[in-house]
């Protein structure tokens, strides 16, 4: 099977709007006559805030494929072998559960208390019934569910055609590493931040 990515719907339309206002604001200065003394400050800081909204929005993800989970978070990233995945909760976002540690999603979060209202209201208008005692969370209209639901898709699938090795949880190693680009991305653009407020 394909390897799938997740990234939150909510984040990604609010990268999507930010880069646009960014823009808008860089686009502007540059054509507004008698401007181009602020531009380069202006430009740079537009830049610079493009770069921290990907690096903190957009770039957070949860993909599987058939050999295991991958949570990659605003600095690090964990990679998962289903082997060693135990249990998938969403109480406060998706976290996956190892012997080793408990590795939560930045990319999707569990709704607060006025989305989960609007979540359960249009699982309600859905076909398909909700069970009681079931959280918010896990509800499919929400980004902690629909992250829950592909992993525990593809683990049940995996383990129920016996591909997964069962009882070894305990002995099986996590890969944690950094993510270098968007960690880059962060300081470039902390750093042209502070250049466009003293260009300013």
């Amino acid at each position: 099977m394909p390897r799938v990515v997740f990234r939150s719907r909510f984040n990604q339309v609010l990268s999507i709007v930010a880069w646009v206002a960014l823009g808008a604001v860089a686009l502007g200065t540059l054509l507004t006559p008698g401007a181009f003394t602020a531009a380069p400050g202006i430009v740079l800081g537009a830049v610079s805030g493009a770069a921290l909204v990907w690096a903190l929005l957009w770039s957070p993800y949860v993909a599987v494929d058939d050999d295991g989970a991958e949570v990659a978070n605003v600095l690090m990233e964990y990679r998962v072998p289903w082997a060693a995945l135990i249990h998938v909760d969403t109480r406060y976002a998706l976290v996956l559960h190892t012997p080793q540690r408990r590795i939560s999603a930045t990319a999707a979060p569990a709704p607060g208390a006025m989305t989960s209202v609007r979540a359960a209201r249009a699982h309600r208008r859905s076909e398909a019934p909700t069970q009681p005692g079931v959280r918010p969370g896990e509800l499919p209209t929400t980004d902690s569910g629909r992250a829950a639901q592909l992993v525990r898709e593809r683990w049940h699938h995996l383990r129920d055609s016996g591909r997964i090795e069962t009882g070894v949880a305990d002995r099986i190693p996590l890969q944690v590493r950094p993510r270098l680009t968007a960690i880059v991305a962060i300081v470039v653009g902390v750093t042209g931040l502070v250049g466009a407020i003293l260009l300013a």
